[in-house]
């Protein structure tokens, strides 16, 4: 009896401890606060960069799609790998994130990277009354918070925070906001089946403003919106369709220094050379806008990444964001930037959402789609046709 039951104990612990193991290891795998060797510009470099200042939130797997979201830093997403932790980082990352130095001053340095909300419009936070450009700065109480985590599972993480933002007019806006991101991992139909060699990661942004004041968003306080921001590594062309009968010549304005040749439309496509060395920007009002905007980075050896940032607008819609100091009959619905260096280099993808009513309690919310692909030049064009309905391939490329 005693040796059958040994015999039957040793042949147990000899299955199930290898079980064990390699439990604790996949386990050991998907916590973020482990450091381990990483490749530059990948996830796992972020992560490794993160530990003991962040306690980010990672959806996805280690070996598959994975976004990473600081919630110190107000909730971005600033790590996207469409293989996993060693796979580069598609998101551009501010150096001092990387080296640990943005968390030796406070308040924290909003220019992390990645993709960001902020509310908009500009001239109503981020400069002073008189609207004066060398005034520029972004609100700490916007930018960077701490989110709470109040919902998370393998690709769904959600994140709230109550914020008193001051605004240049003397009022202040007491609003909680919150941001849900979503994991994709498969792509939508309208991109048709994927090719060969492209390959592909989602992120789907919800975010929402609730009004906490007595007074009223839109009487008492000035209309806000909410604004998605993207920041990227270039280089490349930023390319922005247009609503079909648009006429480009009112389409957009140019807010900062003149683009020249640096911008061309065609086929009914506005393009704009993305090198991270001039700064410019420019907003196209939302009668003239398509279905969102996209940036196609070349890696100069027949392949790149298609960034579709895919989002709606409402022709019709009070949209607020305008250049500084400038009076306008209206504000811009899309929205792009390139740096000149001086701020790290990045290109931005931006978007507003029509900005709304609100009442003490009342709820704004607006939803956008990151599709991400990576792969041959010509078969990321063809994509981003089906998804613009609009021949990217007719667009002009720098």
């Amino acid at each position: 009896m005693y040796p059958a039951l040994i015999k039957g104990i040793v042949w147990t612990v000899s299955v199930m401890l290898p079980v064990v193991i390699i439990f604790g290891m996949v386990a050991c795998s998907q916590d973020p606060g482990v450091i381990k060797p990483a490749p530059a510009n990948s996830n796992q470099a972020l992560l490794n960069a993160l530990k003991g200042r962040s306690q980010p939130v990672v959806l996805g797997s280690e070996n598959g799609p994975q976004i990473i979201i600081t919630p110190e830093l107000s909730a971005r997403v600033l790590g996207a790998a469409i293989k996993g932790a060693a796979d580069e980082n598609l998101m551009w990352v501010n150096t001092a994130v990387l080296d640990g130095s943005i968390w030796e001053k406070k308040p924290l340095n909003w220019n992390a990277g990645g993709l960001r909300s902020w509310l908009a419009p500009e001239d109503l936070f981020f400069v002073d009354a008189n609207q004066d450009p060398g005034t520029w700065f972004v609100p700490s109480a916007l930018d960077p918070v701490t989110f709470r985590v109040i919902e998370q599972s393998a690709q769904n993480a959600s994140f709230e925070a109550d914020m008193d933002i001051p605004a240049n007019t003397g009022q202040v806006y007491k609003i909680t906001f919150r941001r849900s991101i979503e994991l994709l991992t498969t792509p939508p139909a309208e991109a048709g089946a994927l090719p060969a060699g492209v390959e592909f990661l989602g992120i789907r942004k919800t975010h929402s403003i609730t009004n906490r004041s007595d007074e009223v968003i839109g009487e008492q306080l000035p209309f806000v919106c909410l604004w998605s921001l993207l920041q990227l590594n270039p280089s490349g062309t930023m390319l922005i369709p247009l609503r079909e009968g648009a006429d480009p010549k009112t389409a957009y304005r140019e807010y900062f220094n003149p683009l020249g040749d640096r911008l061309v439309v065609q086929n009914n496509i506005i393009s704009v050379k993305i090198d991270g060395k001039y700064r410019s920007k420019i907003g196209v009002r939302p009668e003239a806008a398509g279905k969102g905007e996209a940036f196609l980075r070349d890696n100069r050896d027949g392949t790149g990444i298609l960034y579709a940032k895919v989002f709606s607008v409402d022709p019709s819609g009070k949209y607020v964001d305008k250049p500084w100091g400038k009076p306008s009959a209206y504000g811009d619905a899309v929205e792009m930037y390139n740096d000149d260096g001086k701020s790290g280099g990045f290109c931005e993808v931006e978007c507003h959402s029509p900005a709304k009513k609100l009442v003490k309690g009342d709820t704004q919310t607006y939803s956008l789609d990151l599709l991400i692909f990576r792969g041959p030049i010509g078969e990321l064009k063809n994509i981003g046709s089906k998804l613009y309905d609009v021949d990217l391939n007719g667009a002009y490329y720098f």
